[in-house]
């Protein structure tokens, strides 16, 4: 009686001390976010005897990124969207991260990082033109409001920098002709997380 007794409370004993060192579970996290990129294009005019000229610029761009929660803070994921700037469709596919910067409360300060290559998988070209995508970034911050555990409403801002390059239809006396595009653009978002 003794041993069952004893069996039975080292048991208890390796199952309560499992309990108390019970892992963090990972979750699931779903950030969807739509807005616009703001910035200024700086480009020759062939029609003003190739004078610089500079333009103001608002595209609409909408991403999502699926991830997993790694650590209270950190969620680790991927990005993918569309953006729609005035001569490319683009389509940025990235690895990204998401960090709660403050701990508590139903309002959290939050940064995101995201890092990858935007293809032109629906951009159409006209006849003789050939766009491609290029490498693109896009760090920021944002607020997320709403309960620990349930649906939040974000705002982010943040820079982002992608590259593109157009072949041409050559002119006159030219072999080739391209053209290498780097958009710079603030981008505003509205959406939500859960």
């Amino acid at each position: 009686m003794k041993r069952i007794i004893h069996i039975a409370g080292i048991m208890l004993l390796i199952a309560t001390s499992a309990n108390a060192q019970k892992l963090p579970t990972s979750k699931y996290v779903n950030h969807t976010e739509f807005g616009g990129l703001f910035g200024r294009v700086k480009y020759s005019n062939s029609y003003n005897g190739n004078q610089e000229q500079v333009d103001n610029r608002l595209s609409m761009t909408i991403q999502t990124f699926n991830g997993m929660q790694v650590h209270r803070r950190l969620t680790v994921g991927a990005t993918v969207g569309v953006d729609w700037y005035k001569a490319a469709l683009l389509n940025p596919v990235a690895a990204g991260l998401r960090y709660d910067l403050t701990k508590r409360g139903n309002v959290k300060l939050f940064a995101t990082a995201d890092a990858g290559y935007a293809f032109a998988w629906f951009h159409d070209d006209a006849e003789g033109l050939d766009t491609k995508g290029g490498l693109m970034i896009n760090p920021g911050f944002g607020l997320k409001i709403g309960k620990p555990g349930a649906v939040a409403v974000t705002l982010g801002l943040s820079y982002k920098r992608q590259e593109a390059q157009v072949e041409k239809v050559p002119l006159w006396d030219q072999r080739e002709r391209s053209e290498d595009r780097v958009y710079n653009r603030l981008a505003l978002r509205l959406g939500f997380s859960f």
